[in-house]
């Protein structure tokens, strides 16, 4: 339940995402950010834009909380969780596992993306209207990219699943197939931990 909550987020982030680009393209073609033309219905485009790229920090805030709950609690279930920790890891190694492997990894470069971004968003534009939305697309095409490939490519949140042919890690649940829950994790790769 958990899994689905923080990877129907990452969907909804990555449309946000794109949103943003779309609407951020838009509003500098058309101007909109200009003072002159007002508050139009076409001048709040860029204004759209940056607020889409504002929502995109708690979302995937509230992804990477989600994915960190399964690492602390040990849902072994999940095949990242399964593959970078395991019952005699201390909690917070069980923490600091969430960018102990790919699919964390690239979750925890969108989160930082994602603060950078707000971060940006937050800065004062007045002086600097016309560039805002040109920033817009640069940032949110970057957030992008890497929430598609968490999504689509390298999933944190991918479940085990027993199938007659084997195990397979995916998703969805694939025709046929059972939930497989190891007792136990393989543990955090020996190179990334400190004596």
């Amino acid at each position: 339940m958990i899994a689905d909550f923080g990877y129907g987020v990452l969907v909804v982030t990555f449309l946000l995402a794109l949103f943003s680009v779309g609407t951020a393209v838009y509003g500098a073609r058309t101007k909109s950010y200009l003072p002159e033309r007002g508050r139009s219905q076409s001048g709040r485009w860029a204004e759209s834009a940056r607020r889409a790229m504002l929502l995109t920090f708690p979302l995937v805030t509230l992804a990477s909380l989600a994915l960190i709950y399964l690492l602390v609690t040990g849902q072994y279930g999940y095949q990242y969780v399964y593959s970078v920790t395991s019952n005699s890891m201390p909690m917070y190694l069980k923490i600091t596992a969430l960018w102990g492997g790919q699919a964390g990894s690239l979750l925890f470069w969108s989160w930082l993306m994602s603060a950078f971004a707000s971060a940006v968003m937050l800065r004062k534009w007045e002086r600097d209207r016309e560039f805002l939305p040109w920033v817009i697309v640069v940032l949110s095409l970057t957030l992008a990219f890497f929430l598609a490939l968490t999504i689509f490519f390298e999933n944190p949140f991918a479940s085990w699943w027993q199938t007659a042919s084997g195990e397979v890690a995916a998703m969805f649940r694939p025709a046929g197939a059972l939930p497989l829950t190891p007792s136990d994790g393989m543990g955090l790769n020996p190179l990334l931990r400190h004596p």
